[in-house]
């Protein structure tokens, strides 16, 4: 080690305050000026005292930046803020000291949780340098299409993925920072999923991805991929045993649409319902639909066409990888669109406007990815582009979400795969 400042900050970075510059930033109603420097406080504290990893042995990530934006989105109060940090602060590890620059090749040291300060550092001075000059945009492109960084960022069920996308929607230089450092140490890949990838489009290729999905679902070429009691990380189980050319032969038909990738990410995670069955939804497959927030962030972020298109064919790569991983659930559309009734708690019949109840109530759930949850949800009402019975229900999605995790301390989502069987039969009958 040596003796250089802990933990590492550079005065470049001290003035982070966030940007509501993004034409594609959808904020309610009690973000201000004090919210908005709480929260940048806030953000900065987490960045300079705290690891990527909350536990580095299991390779759990640190919520904090996620929890904290998303309640700012919503409109979150600085009071509220300040109760997320210090819940979230109780947990987190300490970031590790710099190790001497003779030890520490960002090439070499890729997959190395123990070199995340050193990534931070690289990233905090790559980002300043004259090349990039402070344009989070251009380094965070350059990187994932020039830099072999987009299979990168969507390993580690999408965690750098997100970091990225909130540090475009609010501009934020150290969420970039983060981001791509917790990419280079994140151990859990889809190097052996994308590498069968071809980027070339063909004309041909015109399935939707919820027909791509039935599809799967009905291959019995899956059915060896992953059993229930498999121990371990699914995607790395489904990839040991040579699943990725599979995925990818389906993953290739698929038309590249970016309203239909973002309407399959929210309904392989609702549409997992079942008849006459207590409300469950996957952990995982939750991470599908809380990224999906950000793909028309990242797609007008890119200034190359070509780009576009590959980073929502990887991403829809991916979907499918973490989909076969959960166990291919069946999608019960018919049932979630137009059978399955929600909860009087959470119908807000006597509310003018049903979401805001539902907003107010999801922020005080201790779990971030429930506000991470909602918020994607909302995001995609506005930028669904479909007319009439052609749009999803949303509202009633995301009250199937608070049907599925309240009360808290009673409910929690599901981590064993929800496409099993063997699930769904130790689940309570309605």
């Amino acid at each position: 080690m040596i003796s250089i400042p802990y933990p590492y900050t550079d005065r470049r970075m001290m003035n982070n305050t966030l940007l509501i510059q993004n034409p594609h930033t959808y904020l309610l109603p009690g973000v201000t000026s004090k919210t908005i420097e709480t929260c940048s406080r806030l953000l900065q504290d987490n960045h300079e005292h705290h690891h990527i990893f909350f536990n580095s042995e299991d390779g759990f990530h640190n919520h904090t930046a996620h929890h904290l934006l998303a309640a700012f989105g919503l409109g979150a109060s600085c009071e509220t803020l300040e109760r997320i940090y210090k819940q979230q602060k109780q947990i987190q590890q300490p970031i590790h000291p710099l190790h001497n620059t003779k030890d520490f090749d960002p090439k070499k040291c890729l997959g190395d949780e123990n070199y995340y300060h050193d990534y931070v550092k690289f990233f905090t001075e790559e980002l300043e340098n004259e090349k990039y000059q402070g344009n989070i945009q251009d380094l965070i492109e350059d990187y994932l299409f020039n830099k072999d960084y987009l299979t990168l960022i969507l390993g580690g069920a999408y965690h750098s993925f997100i970091h990225l996308g909130y540090a475009l929607e609010f501009q934020s230089k150290i969420m970039t920072i983060e981001g791509l450092a917790m990419a280079s140490i994140d151990a859990v890949g889809v190097q052996d999923l994308l590498k069968h990838m071809k980027y070339d489009r063909n004309s041909s290729n015109q399935k939707t991805a919820l027909e791509i999905v039935e599809l799967i679902i009905k291959d019995e070429r899956f059915d060896d991929k992953l059993f229930y009691n498999d121990k371990g990380p699914k995607v790395d189980i489904v990839l040991k045993r040579n699943g990725g050319p599979l995925v990818i032969e389906y993953a290739q038909m698929w038309k590249c649409d970016i309203d239909d990738l973002r309407r399959a990410d929210i309904l392989i995670n609702a549409g997992a319902i079942r008849e006459k069955k207590e409300v469950h939804l996957d952990f995982f497959l939750m991470h599908a639909t809380t990224s999906s927030l950000f793909l028309n962030i990242f797609i007008q972020s890119f200034k190359n066409q070509e780009n576009r298109m590959k980073f929502l064919e990887a991403k829809f790569a991916v979907d499918l990888l973490q989909f076969v991983a959960r166990g291919r659930p069946k999608i019960n559309l018919n049932y979630l669109l137009n059978e399955h009734q929600i909860s009087k708690e959470h119908q807000y019949s006597d509310a003018q406007n049903p979401w805001l109840p539902l907003i107010d109530k999801c922020l005080t759930h201790h779990d971030e990815h429930v506000p991470k949850t909602i918020r994607a949800l909302i995001y995609a009402e506005k930028f669904d582009q479909s007319q009439g019975k052609d749009q999803l229900p949303y509202l009633k999605i995301a009250q199937l979400v608070m049907d599925a995790l309240f009360p808290e301390e009673e409910k929690d989502w599901v981590h064993e795969g929800i496409g099993w069987e063997e699930f769904w039969k130790k689940v309570k009958d309605l």
